[in-house]
């Protein structure tokens, strides 16, 4: 009787070839391991310990216990900063999400295949362009007399023309979290693009047949397929937002003022590099990570998706 499968591959993994190659196979694998805890989860632990402690970089460390969580917790700075990357999320996330699927959608419903290459290669040219430069761009664009007072000068909006719009409290807060229009993620694009192109075309064929209208077919088929899609960069997008820092830091320093445009990770930042308080900061930057985590579980456990069927029309 001829062995099962599974039987015939242990006994070759019991041959001295095999239990070379598999050696041979850990240690090859053995210096991506090392990277790993070398450069992330040394980093971690090390703060995860530093988080305890009073430490300005330089001198001993003296354990504080949970002193710098108390301080971080009664501190009017840092709860600004909450409150301000919760706006920015509820804002922020929906502009990084609908733009992308609806030029998804545009893009994948383009009768001539090569017209879908050229318009996603398109989207996709501005990820070349280094970050920063990106944000020093709309930094030159908010400035008095740059194109966003030109733009709306010329639409006879004179007098929103006038405004400081990063040198206001009322509107620095704005101007960074609508910075980046039309809001068409490259990434999040191609999420979608790649999940529209996962769907049966039997499906699309069964939604033409049953007299389904172009937002029908997206509202009842795409959006329920592609919600796996959609979990995936709402979570991301939690952990990003979650993490700015380079925004508000170049463009406003967390200003004008003291913290109308702070956040929980310039605030953190600013601890350590500003006023040499590396234990604070490493308190932190743990409340975060615990919230950003919780946060990650919520959303994975109880954001459901459905994958396999579209919605009744």
């Amino acid at each position: 009787m001829a062995q099962p499968r599974a039987s015939r591959r242990q006994i070759a993994l019991k041959t001295p070839s095999a239990q070379k190659t598999e050696r041979s196979a850990y240690l090859f694998i053995l210096p991506a391991f090392a990277f790993v805890g070398a450069l992330s989860y040394y980093p971690a632990i090390r703060a995860l310990v530093g988080a305890f402690t009073s430490w300005n970089g330089v001198s001993a460390a003296h354990w504080v216990g949970l002193a710098n969580f108390v301080a971080a917790f009664h501190s009017g700075e840092f709860g600004a900063s909450v409150v301000h990357i919760l706006i920015w999320a509820a804002i922020g996330i929906p502009l990084g999400l609908v733009p992308s699927f609806l030029v998804a959608e545009a893009i994948f419903r383009l009768p001539s295949r090569r017209a879908q290459y050229w318009y996603r290669t398109f989207f996709i040219l501005p990820v070349v362009l280094p970050g920063v430069v990106g944000i020093l761009i709309w930094y030159f664009f908010y400035e008095p007399g740059g194109i966003v007072d030109t733009l709306l000068s010329a639409l006879g909006f004179t007098k929103f023309a006038e405004l400081p719009w990063l040198g206001d409290a009322h509107t620095a807060l704005g101007s960074l979290i609508f910075m980046g229009f039309p809001w068409i993620g490259a990434f999040n694009l191609l999420i979608y693009y790649a999940g529209l192109q996962g769907i049966a075309s039997e499906i699309f064929d069964a939604a033409a047949v049953d007299g389904c209208t172009w937002f029908q077919r997206i509202m009842r088929v795409d959006i329920p397929l592609l919600m796996a899609q959609t979990k995936l960069l709402l979570v991301l997008s939690v952990i990003g937002i979650g993490q700015i820092l380079v925004q508000p830091l170049l463009m406003t320093n967390g200003g004008p003022g003291i913290d109308t445009t702070m956040t929980p990770v310039l605030f953190m930042y600013q601890q350590a590099i500003d006023y040499d308080q590396y234990g604070y900061s490493m308190g932190v930057a743990f409340i975060l990570f615990f919230a950003l985590m919780i946060l990650t579980i919520i959303n994975m456990k109880y954001f459901r998706t459905n994958a396999n069927t579209p919605s009744n029309p």
